[in-house]
């Protein structure tokens, strides 16, 4: 290691000082443990066992991006696996779109790049309930944090738009139960709700999953189902106004809480938490419904991937249009960085 003596220096001087900053946090969490506890906000997890034989729909994407002297090329990719259970003939199978093209450098390209992301999620959702139907959608990530974006101008955010209202108003008009599943939710939603109604007040440090893991530990457990103040208004002469009902469930003792929400018109939220439960027995320590799992990996591009369709596009631009190469696709200075 470089710098190795400062580096164990600072290290040692330091490790003691976090530890009792970030216990003075704990103290804070533990004061009101007792006042969370006695209002039966955080319930014990009963399994139930469902019926699994339906059709069910698990969509996520990836994306790559590589970013050049005048523009950045990005790479998209969102998957749908369906999983049919019915007993006569089982079968799974994949729906699947790709994006490649170029992007110009603003401050809010991240942005634009993650809303192309996941209105292409949502165009594979819609595919998947035109052509299969499904009874029930798990999409990866929080409907709410779907619905509550940053809104930003331009055409990408607005095209987002459309489309996540678009595949609310199938859902609800073909009775498709449509699911959102954080992974590893940093958000304070709970929190939230739990200041405003009982004026609790939370220390830094603190999100949702990290409070509810403090207060319960290695337990499966499930919180009580609550509503995030604002609500989505689609833009169009049909228009849809819709809440999301939330909870947070630990569907195994040893794994991060999941944050799954469901629109307000949903009538079996119980069966949701059954399903996921069940979903999720693949891993005690990873604790996530294995089918989103799957489609992630299926959806994942990885970095060799990026890199190499990118030199691939490079290198036929400079060859057809050097000009054009030098002046918008040229590798930044870092690429030609001498190698250490």
């Amino acid at each position: 290691m470089r710098h190795y003596s400062i580096w164990l220096e600072r290290y040692n001087s330091r490790r003691d000082q976090i530890l009792r900053n970030l216990r003075v946090y704990k103290d804070e969490v533990n004061s009101i443990k007792k006042i969370i506890s006695d209002k039966n906000l955080i319930l014990p997890l009963k399994e139930t066992n469902v019926d699994m034989g339906g059709r069910m729909c698990f969509v996520d994407g990836g994306e790559g991006v590589t970013e050049l002297l005048g523009a950045s090329v990005y790479f998209i990719r969102a998957s749908g696996l369906i999983l049919d259970r019915a007993q006569n003939a089982p079968k799974e199978e994949f729906v699947r779109d790709l994006d490649i093209d170029v992007i110009d450098h603003n401050e809010h390209t991240k942005e634009r790049i993650e809303f192309l992301r996941s209105a292409m999620e949502f165009d594979v959702a819609m595919r998947c309930i035109e052509k299969h139907n499904p009874e029930y959608l798990f999409i990866d990530g929080s409907l709410y944090v779907n619905s509550e974006k940053r809104p930003i101008e331009c055409s990408e955010y607005h095209s987002y738009r459309k489309k996540f209202a678009r595949l609310l108003k199938s859902c609800k008009k073909n009775s498709v139960h449509i699911v959102g599943v954080s992974e590893d939710s940093q958000s304070r939603l709970f929190m939230n709700y739990l200041s405003m109604k009982y004026r609790i007040k939370f220390p830094k440090f603190m999100t949702d999953s990290s409070i509810l893991r403090l207060i319960s530990l290695n337990t499966k457990f499930r919180t009580i189902e609550f509503i995030p103040r604002s609500v989505f208004e689609s833009d169009s002469s049909s228009p849809l106004t819709v809440s999301f009902p939330t909870i947070y469930i630990q569907p195994t003792s040893l794994s991060n809480p999941l944050r799954v929400d469901v629109p307000d018109w949903e009538q079996d939220f119980k069966k949701v938490i059954s399903l996921i439960l069940q979903l999720s027995k693949g891993s005690k320590q990873y604790g996530y419904p294995l089918p989103l799992y799957l489609v992630h990996l299926d959806a994942r591009i990885e970095e060799k991937q990026t890199e190499w369709s990118t030199r691939q596009i490079i290198h036929h631009i400079s060859r057809e249009d050097p000009e054009l190469y030098e002046t918008i696709l040229r590798e930044k200075r870092r690429g030609f960085r001498p190698k250490s």
